[in-house]
């Protein structure tokens, strides 16, 4: 065979071969599905849903006027992290939201990934850079703020804002707000501090008649010329609720005064 057909035959094998190789691959990518610089565009709400696939440590809430409290509990953030979740997947931003009257902030603290922030008010739920406040998450809005004011109206922190000389504490009668004396200040303080957290309050009889003593406390204001008044109401010497006209949940705390107090 002469030198030039030789070499033609080895040429033709060799890409042979290479268009054999390419069809082969061909037939592998499209049989197995291999990606080749695939680019996946997610949503900001899947993104922010994402993160709770993290292990929360801790929720820090922060309640206007009373301060930080720190939720550890595993159960309790497992409950919220269920609740915060839900929100994002099942609402949407499709409502003007007005100024709230009561806004709470918070972050939740996760082993694994970075902190994320929050906030929750009346009608509007937001988690990091996510906001929800469709119609039909309203209701669930409106449970997981109640139940997240219940976390912050412990004996401790309403006993603090008693105690905290910046707020001024008023007895409430007829209309009229008479500033407490000091020694009045410091029995409250102390009722407020040793009384325990009541959860069944409905065969307390004593709740449906008038307070012996109305007590408010004058709170930092939430917002230029908007006052925040913290409200304590005693039963009998024996029983206190405890409220915040701005919070639009109605939420109350309800606890046993101790008697030697």
């Amino acid at each position: 065979m002469p030198e030039d057909k030789k070499g033609l035959s080895w040429f033709r094998l060799i890409v042979l071969q290479v268009i054999i190789g390419c069809v082969l691959i061909g037939i592998c990518s499209y049989t197995f599905r291999i990606p080749v610089d695939e680019v996946i565009t997610a949503s900001s709400q899947q993104d922010q849903a994402e993160r709770f696939a993290g292990i929360p440590m801790r929720i820090d809430l922060v309640y206007p006027g009373l301060g930080k409290v720190i939720l550890d509990d595993p159960k309790e953030l497992l409950s919220l992290k269920s609740s915060f979740s839900t929100l994002l997947t099942a609402g949407k931003a499709d409502q003007d939201v007005k100024e709230p009257r009561l806004l709470l902030t918070g972050s939740i603290a996760y082993l694994d990934q970075e902190d994320v922030p929050f906030q929750v008010q009346t009608n509007a739920f937001q988690f990091g850079s996510v906001s929800v406040n469709s119609l039909n998450v309203s209701a669930s809005i409106r449970k997981l703020q109640s139940t997240l004011i219940d976390k912050v109206f412990t004996a401790s922190m309403i006993g603090a804002a008693v105690q905290n000389s910046a707020n001024k504490v008023y007895s409430l009668e007829q209309g009229v707000l008479t500033p407490l004396s000091e020694a009045e200040r410091k029995a409250l303080m102390k009722q407020v501090h040793t009384a325990a957290r009541v959860i069944d309050f409905s065969h307390f009889e004593d709740l449906e008649r008038q307070p012996d003593r109305h007590f408010v406390v004058s709170l930092p204001d939430t917002q230029e010329g908007k006052k925040h008044w913290l409200h304590i109401d005693r039963f009998n010497s024996a029983y206190m609720v405890v409220y915040d006209l701005l919070d639009e949940t109605n939420q109350r705390a309800y606890f046993k005064l101790n008697a030697s107090s």
